[in-house]
């Protein structure tokens, strides 16, 4: 779990600041980023929830333009 988080960190990093596409990212937009672009499980009807949080993490979602 450790270097999933550590990829994806990485990946965000890239994408905004090294990239120009947010040079001003930080933890809370990320995780603004991450929940925005989260897939809803058709199992569950209320999100967030216990079980499964936001949902699904959709970094292809997350990142804007």
């Amino acid at each position: 779990m450790k270097k999933l988080k550590k990829l994806i960190c990485t990946f965000l990093t890239r994408k905004g600041v090294v990239e120009g596409n947010d040079p001003y990212l930080y933890g809370e937009k990320v995780k603004a980023y991450l929940i925005r672009g989260a897939k809803h499980l058709p199992i569950m009807p209320e999100y967030p929830n216990q079980a499964l949080g936001w949902g699904v993490l959709c970094l292809r979602d997350s990142l804007p333009g």
